[in-house]
């Protein structure tokens, strides 16, 4: 019974299929408040984050997937309420100019432009970002001079076919000489543009908590939603609205990846939200190798033959596996969201941290908070 959860539950993650030349999967990883931190957060029981360590994850634990990059916002400058750098301000641009270069190296794709970006002056955000190989997006964010976007609205992303826009917006930046416009209204407004030309529409939301509204109903045409801004991180097992958008948040200073798993073997279908059984499966799988751990060379089920509380537990656990196993196995169109600390016992990657110690070699301060 064990070995079929386990058959069960890679191939669930892995996407096993007979056909699998007619499936399209899709793996988008999302960054959030990242607050130009090249390393972990310092934090001083658990240093979650890092450029280094991300990308040597993306590499290694992510074997064989082109994963789209993106970042919801407030990516470029510190927060002056999380772990301020308390540095001038020609210091903060050189952390933001090189972080934006850094990210070019990582391969970044998109990046939605968040109120914290800003404060380095708007020109000087014009100037790192527009000739940057990173999509740098806002949807409504205009020149109070011109009357124009700052930045392009949406980028358009396609894998196997399958085409994904993500489109930037923002309803906390302030600055004197940008016009903020309703957010809710722009975004709408792209969304009914483009939606009969993609399969899959991605919001990048920059919000404040207090500010928080019901964006699943705001964005109602939209299918996912990152958010920055926002402090709070989504759990797998978080409940989803029932119609709209899903939301994610990803937390502060890059310590956590959001991955969203896409997987669509059956087009013009709906897609499955299964994070919150797919978690439970996982929490299953793990609350029986514990079990396991006291000796593996013995069965379950002789491990405890005579412990009748806990075989009646195991079988529980094996019965709830096996079904959940096989209601996620049918779903044709699924996607699975996962929240992944970016954790001390992930290495880094070695040409990264090399070309983060070179911009810290040319650097009069310490780029380590």
């Amino acid at each position: 019974m064990k070995k079929l959860i386990y058959l069960l539950f890679f191939a669930i993650i892995f996407g096993q299929d007979a056909s699998k030349e007619n499936i399209q999967n899709i793996s988008i990883v999302s960054t959030t408040n990242v607050y130009s931190e090249f390393y972990d957060c310092g934090c001083p029981k658990n240093p979650l984050g890092g450029l280094a360590r991300k990308t040597f994850f993306l590499k290694n634990m992510m074997p064989g997937r082109d994963s789209f990059l993106i970042d919801a916002g407030n990516a470029l400058f510190d927060s002056n309420q999380i772990n301020p750098d308390n540095l001038s301000i020609e210091n903060k641009r050189f952390k933001a100019r090189n972080f934006v270069k850094t990210l070019e190296f990582l391969g970044q794709d998109v990046v939605n432009i968040g109120s914290n970006d800003f404060k380095g002056g708007v020109d000087f955000l014009i100037n790192i970002t527009e000739s940057s190989s990173v999509n740098f997006i806002s949807a409504n964010l205009y020149d109070k001079s011109s009357n124009e976007l700052l930045f392009k609205p949406y980028h358009i992303l396609e894998k196997d076919g399958l085409k994904i826009a993500f489109i930037g917006l923002s309803q906390s930046a302030r600055s004197n000489s940008i016009i903020n416009k309703n957010f809710i209204e722009e975004g709408n407004r792209y969304i009914s543009e483009i939606k009969p030309s993609v399969d899959i529409i991605v919001m990048l939301v920059n919000v404040f908590d207090e500010n928080l509204i019901d964006l699943s109903k705001s964005f109602n045409n939209a299918d996912y939603i990152f958010l920055s801004g926002s402090k709070s991180r989504t759990e797998p097992r978080s409940k989803q609205s029932d119609a709209g958008a899903l939301v994610y948040g990803g937390g502060i200073q890059g310590k956590h990846l959001s991955i969203l798993d896409i997987r669509i073997k059956a087009p013009n279908k709906a897609i499955i939200d299964v994070s919150a059984p797919f978690n439970r499966l996982q929490e299953i799988d793990y609350r029986l190798n514990r079990l396991q751990a006291k000796d593996p060379s013995i069965r379950l089920e002789e491990l405890y033959a005579n412990q009748p509380n806990v075989l009646s537990l195991i079988e529980k656990y094996q019965k709830e596996a096996t079904e959940l196993g096989i209601s996620l196995a049918g779903h044709q169109n699924r996607s699975t969201f996962f929240s992944v600390p970016l954790s001390p016992t992930i290495p880094d990657d070695k040409d990264v941290a090399a070309f983060i110690q070179d911009i810290a070699d040319k650097a009069d301060f310490s780029l380590k908070n």
